[in-house]
């Protein structure tokens, strides 16, 4: 209202001069808080009757706040069930404290704005924070909405008033060459939109080979905290859509948009392919404080240049072939130093029949991987690291004793069911959970009975079954019975 009728209203009125920085400040933590839900994502700034994006989109979902500046474009093509996408963004919008968020999802942006509002039809109390336009039904959607939606100018807006146009609805069914024609490019463009027809959205499409998130800073971006801040929630993102796809970046593109209109890119290259966030906004930081860049940000965009299938080994630290005994003694130091003795635990080889018989945990002290401490065994530091190096090499050649592997069993709380495909050489597969297991090897079965003065289960025959990927599950299935359960693994 104008300042005049307020200050009737409020006396008190107190006018504050608008601050289009901080705006700016605000906006981009919204955007950057919706690229949880979406790689591409773009704040509209001004609402669409005086500024639009003008980008290619064909599904775009528009969550507008409560003022006028409040709409982000939010790019919903191959993100999964409309209905969740649209509650994860009100999510969003409640977490950072916008409460009467509204989502409008459909084929086309202007469609999905208008689904943001009330329909024409409807009646004052018809309140929906989400509204999902169904695919191919935008222009009978539009059509009752007012012409004020496609935000004319006010020359055309008078002209369509003046020949009794009122609704999106009426415009639609004029003939579009009549319209191009009379009313030129302005009322092609308005026509176009009436009839559902949008080619705008967040950004342009990426290709999918290359993972990529881009996003509209909303502002002019001069200081380097908060690119960083808006860098490692794309980054994040970014590692996301690498880890859906089984892929590492071997080369990451990072591309600014500048104030100017032009742009600076620079290719950064891992030291090893990688799709973690941190280890990307490592180097792509380290690009960032070297990059001297003419202009202020507006625009910041990651591409995974070059990718490779994430099938490297990753080295363990408890793995004999990747560890040094030295630092991993070291390791193990530093661990009981700050959480205690009994932080680290060694395998200790028992004498029991029963698996859960077999072996147990042992903390505390100076553990060597014999599981006695290497205190106690009275070795001098360089004696003891000839040890560990003895005893590496040993589990290594044992890769298949039933001793080296009893002494590490990780049983589960409760065995729990597993289904089993059996070939002609016996044990082909299980499955876990949702997972399928191929067995390259096992042995078995072994004919185990419990303990009979405290319990009345029966016999279980027991199977030691090794996967194609290296790891050793046992296995067992009651005796005379078809179930089949899991009781562990050894680690």
């Amino acid at each position: 209202m104008p300042v005049t009728q307020a200050t009737a209203l409020a006396s008190d009125l107190a006018l504050l001069p608008w601050d289009d920085e901080k705006l700016a400040r605000a906006a981009l933590t919204v955007t950057t808080a919706l690229l949880a839900a979406s790689p591409r994502v773009a704040w509209a700034r001004h609402p669409p009757t005086t500024a639009r994006p003008s980008t290619d989109c064909a599904h775009c979902a528009s969550a507008p706040l409560a003022t006028d500046v409040g709409i982000w474009w939010v790019d919903a093509a191959g993100l999964g069930e409309e209905k969740r996408l649209a509650q994860k963004l009100l999510r969003i919008a409640r977490g950072l404290g916008y409460a009467p968020a509204r989502v409008g999802i459909a084929d086309a942006a202007i469609t999905a704005y208008a689904a943001t509002f009330r329909p024409p039809a409807a009646p004052p109390s018809h309140r929906r924070i989400a509204r999902i336009v169904p695919s191919g039904t935008d222009a009978a959607f539009l059509a009752p909405y007012p012409l004020a939606l496609l935000g004319l100018d006010e020359d055309l807006a008078d002209t369509f008033h003046a020949l009794g146009l009122r609704a999106v609805g009426q415009l639609a069914t004029l003939e579009e060459g009549e319209v191009a024609a009379r009313f030129g490019p302005a009322g092609l463009a308005a026509h176009r939109l009436a009839r559902g027809l949008d080619a705008r959205g967040p950004s342009t499409p990426r290709d999918d080979a290359l993972p990529a998130v881009e996003l509209d800073l909303g502002g002019a971006v001069a200081a380097a905290e908060p690119l960083l801040f808006v860098l490692r929630g794309s980054l994040a993102t970014l590692g996301e859509a690498l880890r859906a796809k089984g892929l590492a970046a071997r080369e990451i593109t990072l591309r600014l948009a500048l104030d100017d209109g032009s742009s600076a890119e620079r290719a950064v290259r891992p030291a090893r392919p990688s799709s973690h966030a941190d280890v990307l906004f490592d180097h792509c930081r380290a690009a960032l404080e070297n990059w001297s860049l003419p202009e202020p940000v507006v625009g910041l965009a990651v591409t995974a240049a070059l990718t490779v299938p994430a099938a490297g080994e990753q080295g363990s630290l408890l793995a004999p072939r990747w560890a040094d005994p030295a630092a991993l003694d070291a390791a193990f130091d530093r661990i009981r130093g700050k959480e205690g003795l009994d932080a680290i635990a060694v395998p200790e080889s028992r004498d029991g029949h029963l698996p859960e018989d077999a072996g147990a945990w042992k903390t505390g002290g100076h553990a060597s991987p014999s599981g006695r401490p290497l205190a106690e065994r009275g070795l001098q530091p360089a004696a003891a690291e000839r040890e560990l190096q003895l005893a590496a090499a040993e589990r290594e050649l044992q890769l298949d004793g039933a001793a080296a592997v009893a002494t590490a069993l990780r049983r589960l709380e409760s065995p729990e069911a597993v289904r089993v495909r059996l070939g002609r050489a016996g044990l082909e597969a299980f499955k876990h959970g949702d997972t399928w297991h191929d067995i390259a090897s096992w042995s078995g079965p072994e004919r185990l009975a419990p303990r009979w003065w405290t319990t009345d289960a029966g016999p279980r025959d027991y199977y030691t079954a090794r996967t194609r990927s290296g790891n050793c599950w046992l296995l067992f299935r009651e005796a005379n019975e078809r179930a089949w359960f899991v009781e562990g693994w050894w680690d």
